[in-house]
């Protein structure tokens, strides 16, 4: 069993994938549950109060709805639809996912106790077709929580399966066993270097990864994808027609964390809370 596994086991390349981990019925509780959080979001905006209205009522399938939805405010109101996502980790429908099979198998992944086991997310991440603006070049998620020494990244499909075609996440297998450094900047590629909106890169070159051999997440909906703090990964562009949609999170223990603070994104050199004679387990 998966759950009897430890994680130099389970994630001995630096990810696992656990094949039909997530019961249909509770992904599609989720799936309405993210359509009417931004349902509500849109209808706020007296502008597209009538579309919204008329989306509504076409009693189309949930992906649909959201597909709608996201075209419809993606251009003039960007910022209106990256406020949704903080309202996930506060739904109690999204957080359902965390139930307890997933509990049990990260707590003992991360050798962690009931009351330290930490969950950052749900988010969304959400790849539009042919858009670069949305996507990360190779990089760690180490690097972007460099104080946080004991967490693993959780990832999977919604809506719809994941493959090549519709952009899914790939990685560099056995990477984590190597600390690269990186370069960082906003922005995808040096057109759209500083721009609004587009993501921070932490970005990893491709060169210093040539002898990993790439590993593509082709994933069915209801999989569950875990994978190192220290995996090198990217996103990858969405050639098909349709959006593709993948839910993140981060599980993770401060036990061992030489900071103070409670932020997940803790940063050394000023972004940080620590003080002297701090004492935990060195690894």
């Amino acid at each position: 069993m998966h759950e009897q596994l430890h994680a130099g086991e389970l994630l001995a390349d630096g990810f696992t994938t656990i094949t039909n981990f997530f019961a249909i019925e509770l992904l599609e509780k989720i799936e309405k549950c993210i359509v009417d959080l931004y349902l509500m979001q849109a209808q706020k905006i007296g502008e597209y109060q009538a579309t919204i209205k008329h989306i509504s009522n076409l009693q189309q399938a949930n992906f649909d709805t959201f597909s709608k939805i996201y075209e419809l405010m993606e251009t003039e109101d960007k910022e209106a639809l990256y406020q949704v996502q903080k309202f996930f980790p506060s739904s109690p429908t999204m957080r359902g996912l965390f139930d307890d099979k997933f509990l049990n198998l990260v707590r003992n992944l991360l050798k962690s106790s009931s009351n330290t086991l930490l969950i950052d997310g749900p988010a969304l991440f959400v790849n539009r077709p042919n858009t670069e603006r949305l996507l990360y070049k190779w990089h760690s998620e180490a690097h972007y929580y460099p104080k946080r020494r004991r967490f693993l990244n959780i990832w999977l499909p919604l809506f719809d399966n994941k493959s090549k075609q519709s952009g899914t996440m790939s990685f560099k297998i056995a990477s984590h066993k190597t600390d690269f450094p990186f370069s960082d900047y906003q922005g995808f590629n040096r057109n759209s270097q500083n721009l609004a909106n587009y993501f921070v890169q932490y970005e990893i070159p491709s060169n210093f990864l040539d002898k990993f051999e790439e590993h593509w997440c082709e994933t069915k909906r209801g999989d569950l994808v875990i994978f190192d703090r220290n995996l090198v990964h990217r996103s990858n562009l969405n050639l098909s027609d349709s959006y593709s949609v993948a839910l993140v999170a981060r599980v993770w223990d401060p036990t061992d964390d030489l900071t103070l603070s409670g932020d997940i994104a803790a940063t050394p050199y000023g972004g940080n809370i620590g003080r002297s004679n701090l004492s935990v387990v060195p690894f």
